[in-house]
C-alpha cells in the first residue's frame, strides 16, 4: 500500500454465509439468498458472476427485524419500491450494502418465480388510477 493516497474509507473485511437481494415494492419484500462465497470469482461479489458455474439462488425471507428496520428506512427516502443488497456473516449479523432505488427485480423474480413483472405491473396501473 502506498504511503500517500486519497482520502478513503476503509472497511474490514466481512466473512460471508451468503448474499441477500431484497426487492422491496409497496411494503413487502422479496428476497433472494446467493450462495457465491465458494466460487473463487464471486466469493467477494456475486456480481462478478461466473456463467459456467452459477451461484445457487434461492428464495429467502428476511427476519421481521431486519424488514422492519428496512421498511423505516424506504419510508424515509419515500421510496415505494426499491433492492437492497446485504451480506450475511458467519458472525450471523446482516451488513447492509445499498439501496438501488430504480430496484432491479429481474433476476429475483426469475430464479425465485416471484413472478414480480406481475406485482409491478399492477403496482403501476394502481399508481396510474389514482392520477
Amino acid at each position: 500500500m502506498p504511503d500517500v493516497f486519497y482520502p478513503s474509507l476503509f472497511q474490514e473485511k466481512i466473512e460471508k454465509e451468503y448474499e441477500v437481494r431484497s426487492f422491496y415494492i409497496d411494503g413487502r419484500f422479496y428476497s433472494m439468498a446467493i450462495f457465491s462465497q465458494n466460487d473463487k470469482q464471486t466469493k467477494d461479489d456475486f456480481r462478478k458472476y461466473n456463467f459456467q458455474n452459477m451461484n445457487r439462488m434461492v428464495p429467502y425471507q428476511l427476519d421481521k427485524k431486519t424488514e422492519l428496520n428496512l421498511h423505516k428506512v424506504y419510508s424515509m427516502l419515500n421510496l415505494d419500491t426499491g433492492s437492497a443488497d446485504f451480506i450475511k456473516g458467519k458472525d450471523g449479523k446482516y451488513y447492509f450494502l445499498e439501496i438501488n432505488p430504480t430496484g432491479q427485480f429481474g433476476f429475483v423474480s426469475f430464479y425465485c418465480n416471484y413472478n414480480l413483472e406481475k406485482i409491478v405491473a399492477k403496482h403501476l396501473i394502481q399508481l396510474d388510477e389514482k392520477k
